[in-house]
């Protein structure tokens, strides 16, 4: 990691605790929630697990040491829209070999919710009566944006680096919000199977600045995960099994399994079956939620499918298609 992101690092962490100790901080309960959506079917079928071994392109969503390493370049892109198109999630992500031993990433996340409507009472002046309703004056939408550059590296005795630079926006209605937050992560590979990592997101508490004078913040958590592979020559396949376990500092509801004071933790597991490096079977569990799905590789084209559960919302589907080179 460069001396320039480091600093970068400092500057803003002592912005930030000069407007916390100001008052200038709201914190944001929900600000983060669409970067918390997930990136890329392959992990989503695996419950999310991906923080220590990431396909090469998610690497700067889940930990973007994973970068470090990989020679080559990778595209890939997801789009979902549920609930008759009311909700869209797209993603669009780049990993690609860079000189002096460094990997990069850009990453584009975007959610839309749309056909919010505006009301209004018939006449503004007077109670709200029956004959004095509620109309719809417009509709409107809820738009966020978040653009990740990444960089990693191989770094001493086999540990692996890497960070996010993340711009975000978003708006609502005639509304709009501008923030900027820091992501540091390391990994390392034990022997030919074992793969650790950790990755601490908001590190110095992203901040959303809105048009309307209010500022939030995006508190800063910490990933923990491992994985396991191992090829099974006789028939020709190999198996994957990881596990991650997700800190915030702030309580989140039913998602929390596990809460200790001010942490609570969401745990994620997973496993893959890979058939002649072509077929992928994918399970795993996010929380109390099961997910599962497949893959199929060809040549330099690999596409993936994610089922997963919602308490509230049922079934949901994922699809997303990477090229390498």
């Amino acid at each position: 990691m460069s001396r320039y992101f480091c600093a970068a690092i400092v500057g803003i962490s002592i912005v930030c605790a000069g407007l916390a100790h100001a008052g200038g901080f709201v914190i944001g309960r929900y600000s983060g929630e669409f970067l918390s959506l997930g990136a890329g079917a392959r992990a989503l079928a695996m419950g999310g697990a991906a923080v220590a071994n990431p396909a090469p392109a998610a690497s700067s969503y889940y930990n973007p040491s994973a970068l470090a390493g990989f020679r080559g370049g990778e595209v890939e892109f997801m789009h979902a829209s549920q609930f008759d198109n009311l909700f869209t999630y797209d993603y669009l992500a780049l990993a690609k070999t860079m000189p002096n031993g460094l990997t990069g990433g850009i990453t584009a996340l975007y959610t839309r919710v749309g056909d919010i409507p505006e009301t209004r009472k018939a006449d503004p002046n007077q109670p709200l009566s029956d004959a004095n309703r509620v109309l719809v004056s417009r509709t409107t939408s809820d738009n966020e944006l978040a653009l990740i550059a990444s960089v990693g590296k191989v770094a001493a005795h086999g540990w692996r680096v890497g960070g996010n630079a993340k711009l975000l926006y978003k708006s609502v209605a005639r509304e709009s919000a501008y923030g900027l937050g820091f992501d540091v992560g390391v990994g390392r590979t034990f022997g030919s199977a074992l793969n650790v990592g950790m990755v601490a997101r908001d590190l110095t508490s992203s901040v959303l600045a809105w048009s309307t004078g209010r500022t939030e913040a995006i508190l800063p958590s910490i990933a923990v995960g491992g994985s396991w592979n191992r090829s099974v020559s006789a028939l020709n396949a190999r198996i994957g099994v990881a596990a991650d376990l997700d800190g915030h500092f702030e309580s989140r509801g039913q998602a929390e399994l596990v809460s200790a004071g001010p942490l609570s933790v969401e745990p994620r597991v997973g496993a893959e079956y890979i058939i002649a490096n072509t077929v992928a079977l994918r399970g795993g569990m996010n929380g109390r939620q099961p997910a599962f799905g497949a893959g199929l590789r060809l040549a330099m084209v690999n596409v993936n499918a994610a089922f997963q559960n919602h308490t509230d919302l049922g079934w949901t589907n994922r699809v997303s298609m990477a090229v390498n080179w």
